[in-house]
């Protein structure tokens, strides 16, 4: 399915604004290791900030390295830093703000086989996973806020001349991002990855105007 999406890939704007000075940006952004709670199908989320489990260990020693590397961008999340270590071996971690997971409120750390009799669980599936998590986000608001953080990370980037990023965040932020911006409309969960796996994407910015140009699966 990703395939098919990636060959259907346009030039398509993030936001449409004055433009002024241009900048290409390759930008590499990574799904963390699995976590326990990932193993057991549990919503995580940025309420539990999980580390790797064994596995998740193992699947980042055993992707693909970047010892030249000498910066990496993470969230705030424990995950995402102990995947950064194993894959960046030489790399300074930065957090950037607003990247992290989903903030799935009364339902993180439960599985959906937990919460089958679960009544706000329930009405909240019914409605596609589209709304308010009780004391968390809805997926607009998820949504706003990764594209929003993207956007400040990207232009912030290009104002300082850096032209090739690398990142590791949350099969989330991927989902949000891309699902907004991949250039296919009506997009979201098929832009999701395994644990270690991620995109190279090339971003085109003018003043204020980003555009997602290119979209490779890893």
């Amino acid at each position: 399915m990703v395939s098919q999406i990636r060959d259907e890939i346009t030039e398509t704007p993030l936001l449409a604004e004055d433009s002024g000075k241009c900048s290409d940006i390759e930008l590499v952004i990574i799904r963390h290791g699995q976590t326990p709670g990932n193993a057991e199908r549990r919503y995580v989320g940025c309420a539990s900030d999980q580390p790797l489990s064994d596995a998740g260990r193992e699947q980042a020693l055993q992707a693909q390295s970047f010892p030249q590397v000498s910066k990496v961008y993470v969230s705030k999340l424990r995950r995402t830093h102990e995947t950064a270590a194993l894959m960046f071996p030489h790399a300074e971690q930065v957090v950037v703000e607003g990247i992290y997971e989903m903030d799935f409120g009364v339902f993180t750390g439960r599985s959906a086989d937990e919460m089958e009799d679960d009544e706000q669980y329930r009405e909240w599936v019914e409605g596609w996973c589209e709304g308010v998590c009780p004391g968390g986000e809805s997926k607009a608001q998820f949504n706003e806020r990764i594209c929003a953080a993207m956007k400040a990370f990207l232009l912030d980037a290009a104002s300082r001349g850096e032209h090739v990023l690398y990142m590791v965040a949350h099969g989330g932020t991927l989902m949000a991002f891309l699902g907004a911006y991949g250039g296919v409309e009506g997009k979201y969960y098929e832009w999701n990855v395994g644990n270690c796996q991620g995109y190279r994407l090339g971003i085109q910015i003018e003043g204020d105007d980003v555009r997602i140009s290119s979209i490779e699966l890893l």
